[in-house]
């Protein structure tokens, strides 16, 4: 069987197609009476929970716009990915001639907008700006099948991936080429032999290329369902990823000069308040800025329908108690048994083995608080030195003792080994008690010297702005340690020198989300009470003018 032909029609009239496409991404270059041409074009369908669209294997025949619910792709090895509200599908097989990929099932009731073969092609043909969309967008899909993204949330979806434009690969070709050919001249002019320098000549040229090539290919832009990424890596020096959370994007704007536009990139600026991200010589400019924006919108979008049908909810069950109903029990809610307190968490001292302990952990939790420290490398590049000096006075020491030396004399060996024995706890102490914290929420930095001063700033984690961590150098590289920075407002937190920087930065990230989530709940649990006491109130006024005017008319 082919893709499902026979669909029960939505009943949405042109109009409602002509404002939905309008407003979408792909068409909003077209001008209206181009607009109002296509709108003719796309034929509403409906599924219901479970149905098949169509089938891995099969011939395409039809592009689709999901205009609400979920569509579940089904990819081969139990992958599957999500296609929401806005989102399109359908297109790769239209443009590749090739079978489908993936199966496409309802989840939940959808309706779609679709587009026959012959209809997407000629709009395709007609309005190129389209077809480089698609096109980029069906790459970006290729390549998020083919790269794993190990810090991505569970339910984080990847909309959009952009590299650099193959453009400045081959820029930097230039410098090992021209190297190169004067290399092989040398070896003319200087009538070396060819048959040694010519192979090494080949092996040092061709593996720098290769190092190149392996580089352009490391790094990424990502749009995902919660952020905007730059993963960058340079292979045995340093890598890096910023981030910033679609919602603190205040603006995405696209800058190029005139050698980009003559080959079609640019980059992409993503503003927030405490600054911008550069996403430099990105290969689709335009879709990745259009994609950004997009993901912004449709987050935004989705919080609206959800707090709406919060509200509806919590008003029915005002009402339904006003009226003497028992209001339907949220089956999400823990159960508490009559007469039973919930049990709160108790909170125990850390014991002295513990906390010994953990001075030489990177990472740590206790009591809801995850504790980082500076990596340990960070420690023995400080106190290295005073390490092997103090073998070195334990070695005289219990020479001088066994009288195998006799000189220094035995006052002024043990009075060198105390002394460099406190500086190296001091230096310990120091790197012990910079300490790097996240609860919650917040994040805390806290500095303090031995006998000395300390330092405490923090912020809250619903005012995170941007994230970004760096391993700089191959050292960083080689002992898995870096620098996290986390923008609030007007100042930046640097968690510095932290032992997998990766895993902390997901972590933050994570917190941030489970902060804002809770934040955004409270908010909307205020604004829900607000609103549906107004609501009750205006019910009740109702009621009671109803009332009123009943008692009147019989009277």
């Amino acid at each position: 069987m082919g893709e499902k032909g026979i669909l029960s029609m939505m009943d949405i009239d042109s109009s409602s197609i002509y404002t939905f496409l309008k407003d979408h991404y792909l068409f909003q270059a077209l001008k209206d009476q181009e607009l109002e041409q296509i709108t003719r074009l796309f034929k509403p369908i409906t599924l219901q929970e479970g149905e098949v669209l169509y089938r891995r294997g099969q011939r395409g025949r039809n592009f689709f716009i999901v205009v609400s619910g979920d569509v579940v792709l089904d990819f081969e090895g139990d992958k599957t990915v999500h296609v929401g509200w806005r989102e399109h599908f359908g297109e790769e097989a239209l443009l590749s001639g090739k079978p489908r990929m993936a199966s496409a099932r309802a989840q939940g009731q959808i309706t779609l907008l679709s587009l026959q073969e012959k209809a997407f092609l000629l709009l395709l043909e007609t309005f190129p700006a389209i077809k480089h969309t698609l096109t980029a967008i069906n790459q970006s899909d290729a390549l998020a099948r083919t790269r794993t993204f190990p810090w991505l949330g569970e339910e984080e979806d990847i909309r959009f991936v952009d590299r650099k434009h193959v453009f400045t690969f081959y820029a930097r070709l230039v410098v090992p080429l021209l190297l190169s050919m004067l290399t092989s001249a040398g070896i003319i002019l200087l009538n070396l032999n060819p048959l040694l320098f010519a192979p090494l000549s080949f092996l040092f040229f061709g593996g720098w290329v290769l190092w190149l090539w392996i580089d352009w290919g490391n790094d990424y832009y990502l749009v995902t369902t919660e952020r905007v990424v730059w993963v960058e890596k340079v292979i045995w020096f340093r890598d890096q990823r910023r981030e910033i959370p679609l919602g603190s994007v205040l603006t995405v704007n696209i800058s190029t000069h005139q050698l980009q536009r003559l080959i079609g990139f640019g980059d992409v600026v993503v503003r927030t308040y405490t600054g911008n991200m550069p996403m430099k010589n990105a290969g689709h400019p335009s879709v990745l800025s259009a994609l950004i924006q997009e993901a912004h919108y449709v987050a935004q979008e989705r919080h609206k329908q959800t707090e709406a049908a919060k509200i509806n909810e919590t008003l029915r069950e005002r009402l339904n108690r006003e009226e003497g109903q028992q209001p339907a029990r949220n089956q999400t809610e823990d159960h508490v048994l009559d007469g039973e307190e919930p049990i709160p968490r108790s909170s125990e001292s850390m014991s002295l083995i513990q906390q010994i302990l953990n001075l030489f952990r990177a990472r740590y939790e206790w009591d809801d608080v995850i504790t980082y420290r500076k990596h340990k490398f960070v420690l023995f590049q400080r106190s290295w030195w005073l390490l092997i000096t103090l073998i070195g006075l334990l070695v005289s020491f219990f020479a001088r003792i066994v009288n195998l030396i006799t000189s220094p004399s035995l006052p002024l060996i043990t009075t060198l080994l105390v002394i460099n024995t406190l500086i190296v706890a001091y230096i310990f102490a120091d790197w012990a008690n910079d300490r790097f914290q996240l609860t919650p929420r917040q994040i805390i930095d806290v500095d303090r010297k031995p006998l000395g001063k300390e330092t405490k700033r923090s912020a809250l984690l619903e005012n995170i702005l941007s994230l970004d961590y760096e391993r700089k150098n191959l050292l960083q590289r080689l002992f898995n340690f870096g620098t996290v920075a986390i923008n609030v407002g007007d100042i930046q937190l640097d968690f510095e020198n932290v032992s997998k920087p990766k895993l902390v930065q997901n972590e933050i990230f994570e917190h941030y989300n489970a902060a804002l989530k809770r934040k955004e709940q409270e908010q909307a649990q205020r604004h829900r009470d607000d609103m549906v006491e107004f609501l009750a109130a205006y019910h009740r006024q109702r009621q009671e003018t109803g009332q009123s005017e009943e008692e009147s008319s019989e009277t």
